[in-house]
């Protein structure tokens, strides 16, 4: 019997009352800020707000929560983005993940790689991480690998990150997520420059099987704290609608997804109240 695409109105509904009960409080109280900060690679996620890390997510998820690799299928991801439309910006993200390793059944590894900038200033970074599950629904994960700048005049450094996460289910339809990036702080160049550690904590919670709403709180070094929240509602079978936002700045984001047989693709928007409008791509292969 063939199936029809009907738009799910109920949780749509239910979903799109929450979220902008939720944007509304958060951007009444949220100021704008001039300085640009990287986002991370999911388009899916970064239409959310960039409020990943309370979300198990297939590849990507190395990038948000070292613990979210394994908890979930496997996948393979690439991406692309271009933020507010500076050439200069753009980035490449490629990331694959597998659970069900032979050596432990409950857990997960994953790789990433990302190169960001132009030729005149270039960061490329290469992760290797690794989950498993520590207690019932609570999973850990770390994360480690190569940071590499070229400042396009030959000088090249690179350092060590280091990255840890927890990611626990509370319920089938809520869980708390939290992460330190860059916990060792390593210290780059020769003016030993340092990377600044970022912790972020967060929630998930799925009123409905076709809704979901995400929150985070960023606290990073030298910077104000961050608010990133946002949402997802399935509205036909292959296709889903998102949107968030982020304070310090004051950043709205959009987008859709689409799942084509086993083909997933994913668009977002952002939206700088000072830099303009960026794109993010992403397509990926559960398995």
């Amino acid at each position: 019997m063939k199936k029809e695409n009907k738009p799910i109105q109920r949780p749509f509904a239910t979903g799109l009352h929450s979220l902008l009960l939720l944007t509304l409080f958060f951007l009444d109280t949220a100021e704008a800020e001039a300085s640009f900060r990287q986002r991370g690679p999911d388009a899916r996620i970064e239409a959310m707000g960039g409020a990943g890390v309370a979300l198990e997510i297939p590849a990507f998820g190395i990038c948000y929560n070292p613990a979210s690799g394994g908890a979930s299928e496997g996948g393979a991801a690439v991406s692309y983005s271009i933020p507010f439309g500076d050439a200069s910006l753009k980035t490449l993200h490629a990331a694959i993940s597998e659970n069900n390793l032979p050596f432990d059944r409950k857990g997960g590894a994953s790789l990433s790689y990302r190169r960001y900038g132009s030729d005149a200033y270039r960061e490329t970074s290469v992760y290797a991480g690794y989950s498993t599950t520590i207690a019932g629904r609570l999973r850990a994960g770390i994360a480690a690998g190569i940071l590499d700048r070229d400042s396009g005049n030959g000088g090249s450094s690179s350092a060590l990150g280091l990255d840890i996460g927890l990611l626990a289910g509370i319920s089938d339809s809520f869980t708390l997520g939290a992460s330190v990036r860059n916990l060792n702080r390593p210290k780059i160049g020769d003016s030993r420059e340092t990377v600044p550690a970022a912790v972020f904590a967060g929630a998930a919670y799925r009123p409905a099987d076709d809704v979901l709403l995400t929150v985070a709180v960023e606290n990073g070094e030298r910077s104000d704290t961050r608010i990133r929240s946002g949402g997802e509602v399935r509205v036909l079978r292959f296709l889903r609608l998102r949107a968030g936002f982020s304070t310090h700045p004051r950043i709205i984001t959009g987008g859709a997804g689409f799942t084509y047989r086993t083909v997933e693709g994913d668009v977002a928007v952002v939206r700088h109240p000072d830099l303009g409008t960026g794109a993010w791509y992403t397509a990926r292969i559960p398995f």
